[in-house]
């Protein structure tokens, strides 16, 4: 209790150091699972649906660097405060620092640009995911398909609406 009563921010941090690291690091592990998400069902999407329009075996390196370029892209996103668009505050109740809403205009561009690519990219995933899994549904309940169990199937099906909901539930609210 001492502690979170006799605490001072600027007193521990007075260039705000920590505040962009802290800021940076909220920013940059906020958008990475939403873009690796994105990216993910972007990718069963068009295994499921356009299985001749695309490679049959990605390399290793392929996969790699198309994550590498999302950590990227978040790195960049969470860099653009440091650069001057926009700010890394101290929040309520002093403890944490996140973006500042909408004081100035650089503010107000970082904080639609993070809210719009989050809800872009969980829009994106659930449509991706709602056509991936309306597909396997079809092929699972297709007569005249091999009669076999599509055990694999029915548990990517499970898997894609559970990430669906937890994606939506989890982030729609602290974007919109």
């Amino acid at each position: 209790p001492y502690h979170f009563i006799k605490f001072t921010w600027a007193e521990v941090d007075p260039g705000c150091h920590l505040c962009n690291f802290l800021g940076f690091s909220m920013v940059f592990f906020g958008q990475c699972p939403l873009l690796l998400g994105a990216t993910m069902a972007g990718e069963r999407f068009f295994g499921i649906n356009r299985p001749f329009s695309r490679s049959t075996s990605i390399s290793k390196r392929r996969a790699w660097s198309i994550v590498g370029l999302v950590w990227g892209f978040s790195c960049l996103l969470g860099l653009l405060p440091v650069l001057g668009l926009g700010r890394y505050t101290l929040q309520y109740p002093g403890s944490w620092c996140f973006l500042t809403l909408l004081p100035t205009t650089g503010d107000a561009i970082f904080c639609l640009l993070f809210a719009l690519l989050g809800i872009f990219s969980v829009l994106l995933s659930f449509i991706f995911n709602t056509v991936s899994v309306v597909t396997l549904c079809r092929v699972y309940h297709d007569r005249e398909s091999v009669q076999r169990r599509r055990d694999s199937e029915v548990e990517m099906m499970v898997q894609l609406v559970g990430i669906m909901i937890i994606a939506t539930i989890c982030w729609m609210p602290l974007l919109v």
